[in-house]
């Protein structure tokens, strides 16, 4: 049930990520946006706080899971998985997780709306500290641009937005076609999309971080032809679980 029309941007394949140990916990991300219907809010949150997200972190190769919030905005929720490798998000492990749903979590995806999900090749990371405050933007690209604009990020959005005051790490991420369009149980259960780019940047305050919106939004990114999804926010920390070493109780 996903909408699948076609990206504006094919990642290289192939391409090998110069990401440095840091805030991200590794070289790939699923990120996920979505809003909930009223009557499944207090669902969504005993089934994301206590089951989905322990359940993703159990899972090999995962590494930590946060998920954000910016009340009254659509979408309102943003979760952010960080994991060993795009291989992970296709593992046979994984799959088999998202081929056999759990009975709430077959209760609770019918309540999402507004749904993005995006597994993501991370192409650019700088900053060693995570943030209270993450903004969220999603952008598409003519195809053949991809070069310029990691090189652009690279060179100078990035710099530039650790320069800002509370400002503490930034990330592109690419989005992997195959990987994020596979067909499981889960992904049948609601319309979703896939955002070619995404930019995550973490703050310690909101006004640092929508700070940094106003920098990433501006007129280099847009003099690639890139266009920016006008739903880009700054959300707010509410949950947040590492993965425990393997034999750990």
């Amino acid at each position: 049930m996903n909408d699948r029309a076609p990206l504006t941007q094919d990642p290289p394949r192939g391409h090998a990520m110069q990401v440095r140990a840091g805030a991200l916990l590794g070289p790939a991300a699923v990120v996920i946006w979505n809003d909930v219907t009223d009557e499944g809010r207090a669902q969504f949150y005993e089934w994301h706080d206590k089951e989905h997200i322990p359940e993703r972190l159990a899972l090999p190769g995962f590494r930590r899971g946060r998920r954000y919030v910016r009340p009254g905005h659509s979408p309102e929720w943003l979760t952010i998985y960080e994991a060993e490798g795009v291989e992970t998000l296709t593992s046979p492990a994984y799959l088999e997780r998202l081929n056999a749903p759990t009975p709430l979590t077959r209760a609770t995806l019918p309540f999402f709306r507004n749904t993005s999900r995006a597994v993501c090749r991370i192409a650019g990371s700088i900053g060693g500290s995570s943030g209270g405050h993450m903004l969220a933007l999603r952008f598409d690209a003519p195809e053949g641009s991809g070069d310029r604009v990691r090189r652009l990020f690279a060179d100078e959005l990035f710099p530039a937005a650790l320069a800002l005051p509370a400002v503490v790490a930034c990330h592109l991420g690419m989005a992997d076609r195959d990987a994020s369009f596979i067909d499981t149980a889960e992904s049948r259960t609601r319309r979703f999309d896939v955002p070619a780019w995404v930019v995550l940047g973490e703050a310690t305050t909101a006004v640092a971080a929508e700070r940094l919106q106003a920098l990433i939004d501006g007129a280099g990114l847009r003099a690639l032809g890139a266009v920016v999804r006008p739903d880009a926010a700054v959300y707010a920390l509410e949950i947040a679980r590492l993965a425990q070493p393997a034999g750990h109780p």
